[in-house]
């Protein structure tokens, strides 16, 4: 390392050193806070261990964090709200009968059980998804944890020696200390003052001052009770024996509370690791940087573990302290790192002011640190509720009532369980909203037809039969809760007179095994019965076996951020379930129309009602010539061309000059136009014989406005613009009477376009 570089070095250090100060400023009172938070459901003699075991967590967590960590900016250590969970696992094994140690043993077994969480979390690349978590759960929790923290610190706020606020009532002594309950109504009160008021100083430490100064201020100039204080912290007492050194006692601890550890690890994992992954977003959004939050959390994982057998606090991204330092213009992440270091070495000048705390202040701290922690948008939710000033109650009764529910269970047993409970009610409350009807809408073929565009003859049929023919389109997830209801809509329509059953997915975004059950079960009933079911819009998978490589993984996270693979789940899912199997690839169809043309053609054959290639007389007998006689009909055919087109040619193209009408004797074509931005074409009609097309040719001469292509052998009748000038002069007669049938079959097309969009958008 050249000169040049070692200066260059400790140029950027010297630039760290302030932001590093002022991460080290705002550790050391949330240190103080959150250690007295963790435990003080073991009484004020555990303070001070409270304190050093929050305190060992933000040095070794915040250094080792720092240097090692994805985030270069992100400070890690104690959080309140793991703190919290800490403090509520204490509780209940208290209530349980444990002594002190046995309850501290099951709490920092949760915070290793945390941290191999978070490790494996991490491993599995599931950083993203502990955002899975349900708000309202999240938000309930806190608000519990807060209002027990509350309930807990109380009795010390007010000077008693009860244990509880239980306790205070049964204590007929009246032992509760006025000058106690000011000191701490001080505090809370300097800290709220302080706000945002104050910004080089932390409201906790604002209200902190504020009720020592008055504390002493009181025991100094008149004969007032006096405080326990927190007492000496000795830095050597932080690295004590590991709290989970000795396996077997652990175990027997253990034994009679591994529902508390799990559930207590399980919340603070998550709480760890959501705290940690939305500290680190913000961290980037703030910097610009892109850090990888499943290291992150792998990082965490291990230092958890660490923390647990060590026993100190759990730890997680502290959003405040890390945007205090980037702030303040930190440059690399010796600031991180170096805050831990300079709080380290600042406790030897602040542990005398620390010993010197009186509780009663340090209660005041936590009831308003508790305060600020509860959630406020939860608590504006219930007041718009309670006030009726929220215009749809319903779009917030739901977060509200999972909030109140977790806050009940977290009172009236404990978090663990809130937790887990108000997971479940979400859960449940989620299939109840996602159980509505999958079914968007029904309608039958006697008033939607397919966009083929077939003689009058086979159109008045098929408006007279068409109700053989239901279409159930779908919507949302078709889902164990929901399938039901499909179920119902479908043999509601089959049950009454519906032959040819189509099922749209076009809205359907996804569908799981029981609604593949329900898919075969439906295919077999209209089996039974001999009926048909078809599907359409589910896009087909081509690339099973490719899917199946190994080297091709769907699930494998390269592929799906290079867009090498992007699987269909609808269609896998029902090729999983043996649904492709039953049904056939010919049952399913791109779109709806397709499926509708091939349920009415099946529906015309199978009552004789279908065309018949090359026949006799069509061109005399369509509507196009009614009301002609013999010479004005052979007039007319001396003027027309025999045109033949095989599949797959192009009669006209979009834009192109209008030269001829064209009546189709046989055959089929579809109208095509162009989508603007891409070389892609879009079928919108198709025409069979009987029909005539490219009409507007003879009547304003404009461009094509769409391309037909013949799809299948084809004969037409044409006749060129200009013999359609000349007939216009030589037989006038011909004319009006054509001109009357082609407004007459323009009248037909535009009321069977309006009943089909005034059914379409019921």
């Amino acid at each position: 390392m050249t000169a040049n570089t070692i200066f260059k070095k400790l140029g950027t250090l010297r630039f760290d050193l302030g932001p590093a100060c002022v991460g080290m400023f705002a550790t050391l009172p949330q240190a103080v806070a959150y250690g007295l938070i963790a435990l003080y459901p073991l009484g004020p003699k555990w303070a001070s261990f409270g304190i050093a075991a929050s305190i060992g967590s933000a040095i070794l967590f915040g250094v080792i964090s720092g240097f090692l960590g994805s985030n270069r900016f992100l400070i890690s250590g104690p959080r309140a709200v793991t703190a919290l969970v800490l403090a509520s696992a204490i509780h209940i094994a208290l209530d349980r009968g444990s002594s002190p140690a046995d309850a501290l043993v099951i709490a920092f077994a949760a915070v290793f059980g945390a941290g191999i969480f978070q490790l494996i979390a991490g491993t599995l690349r599931l950083g993203h998804a502990v955002s899975y978590v349900p708000d309202p759960v999240l938000s309930g929790f806190v608000n519990a944890s807060a209002i027990l923290v509350i309930l807990g610190t109380i009795p010390t706020a007010l000077g008693s020696t009860a244990s509880s606020i239980a306790g205070l009532f049964e204590n007929h002594d009246g032992n509760i200390i006025a000058f106690a309950l000011v000191v701490s109504g001080m505090t809370v009160l300097g800290h709220f003052a302080a706000g945002n008021r104050i910004r080089f100083m932390p409201a906790a430490t604002c209200g902190l001052i504020v009720g020592t100064a008055v504390y002493y201020i009181g025991v100094s100039f008149f004969p007032l009770p006096k405080a326990p204080l927190v007492g000496i912290i000795e830095i050597s007492s932080l690295w004590h024996k590991p709290i989970l050194f000795d396996i077997s006692s652990i175990i027997n601890t253990l034994v009679d509370n591994i529902d508390i550890a799990l559930a207590s690890a399980l919340t603070i994992g998550l709480l760890a690791s959501f705290d940690t992954v939305i500290s680190s977003r913000a961290v980037d959004s703030r910097t610009g940087q892109h850090s990888n939050v499943n290291a992150e959390l792998r990082l965490h994982g291990i230092l958890n573990a660490v923390m647990g057998f060590i026993g100190f606090l759990p730890g997680s991204g502290a959003l405040s302290r890390s945007l205090a330092i980037v702030d303040a213009k930190a440059r690399t992440r010796t600031a991180n790192a170096g805050s831990a270091i300079i709080f380290a070495l600042s406790l030897i000048i602040f542990a005398p002011v620390v010993a010197a705390l009186p509780l009663w202040a340090t209660a005041g701290m936590l009831i308003a640190v508790a305060l600020q922690a509860i959630d406020r948008m939860t608590i504006d939710k219930a007041w718009k509720l309670i006030t009726k000033r929220q215009l749809y109650q319903r779009v917030i009764l739901g977060d509200v009532l999972i909030g109140i529910f977790v806050v009940g269970v977290a009172l009236l047993f404990d978090l663990a369980m809130a937790v887990c409970a108000g997971v479940l009610v979400s859960v449940v409350l989620f299939v109840l909203g996602m159980s509505k009807s999958p079914v968007r809408r029904s309608y039958r073929g006697s008033r939607v037809h397919s966009r083929i565009l077939r003689k009058a003859t086979s159109i008045q049929w098929l408006e007279k039969e068409g109700d053989r023919i239901g279409i159930i389109e779908l919507q949302g997830a078709l889902f164990f809760g929901s399938c039901a209801r499909l179920r119902s809509e479908a043999l509601h329509l089959l049950e009454n007179g519906v032959e040819y059953l189509i099922l749209d997915f076009r809205h359907a975004t996804s569908i799981d095994s029981t609604g593949a059950a329900t898919l075969r079960a439906l295919h077999l009933h209209c089996l039974k019965s001999g009926k048909q079911l078809f599907i359409s819009y589910i896009e087909p998978e081509h690339r099973i076996g490719r899917l199946q490589n190994n080297n091709d993984n769907p699930d494998h996270p390269s592929n799906h951020r290079h867009g090498k693979i992007q699987p269909r789940w609808i269609w896998l899912t029902l090729y999983a379930n043996g649904v492709i199997q039953t049904l056939g690839k010919k049952n399913f169809f791109d779109d709806t129309d397709t499926a509708l043309g091939h349920c009415e053609e099946l529906l015309l054959r199978r009552f004789g009602k279908q065309s018949h290639s090359g026949r006799r007389g069509l061109f005399a007998n369509s509507l196009l010539l009614k009301g002609m006689t013999r010479e004005q009909i052979a007039t007319l055919g001396r003027m027309t061309k025999r045109q033949r087109f095989a599949k797959g040619d192009i009669v006209f193209s979009q834009d192109d000059e209008c030269d001829r009408a064209y009546f189709l004797v046989y055959g089929r074509v579809d109208v095509l136009i162009n989508v603007p931005g891409t070389a892609r074409k879009k079928r919108i009609n198709t025409f069979t014989e009987g029909t005539m097309f490219g009409e507007f040719a003879v009547l304003d001469g404009a461009p094509r406005s769409a391309t037909i292509i013949a799809t299948t052998n084809t004969l037409c009748l044409s006749i060129e613009r200009t013999e359609f000038t000349t007939l216009r002069k030589a037989h006038q007669d011909v004319v009006t009477i054509l001109l009357l049938n082609l407004s007459k079959v323009f009248a037909g097309r535009l009321r069977l376009a309006n009943i089909m969009m005034s059914e379409l958008e019921q």
